[in-house]
């Protein structure tokens, strides 16, 4: 992902941890968010929550990724204010697909944070 990512234009910054991607979220203000549901600390849909209510972050994208094929896992992720939700394993070109999808066309001409 980093180096898809870094072949689209973003600057990279990694979370080790729910409640590390939250931080730096707020530290970093990115113009994307991909977000796996299942990681340490607080899951995935609960920082989505979390994002959501913060006014600075509220409107940036965010792309959950996800191994579980499972519809109400998927339905709480976008009812948490994720915007899509990938199933792994994924395919890079479909994952730049998605990645486009969310972003609005003025934010991939310049250098970004995801």
């Amino acid at each position: 992902m980093r180096y898809l990512l870094t072949d689209l234009g973003f600057a990279v910054v990694e979370a080790a941890d729910g409640n590390e991607a939250v931080r730096l979220a707020r530290q970093c203000q990115p113009v994307l968010i991909l977000l796996d549901l299942c990681m340490p600390g607080i899951d995935g849909w609960e920082v989505a929550v979390r994002l959501r209510a913060d006014p600075a972050l509220e409107e940036v994208p965010i792309l959950a990724m996800t191994a579980y094929d499972v519809s109400a896992a998927i339905r709480a992720a976008l009812q948490a204010g994720c915007q899509r939700v990938v199933v792994k394993p994924f395919d890079l070109h479909d994952m730049a697909r998605q990645i486009a999808a969310v972003m609005s066309p003025h934010t991939l001409l310049a250098p970004h944070y995801a």
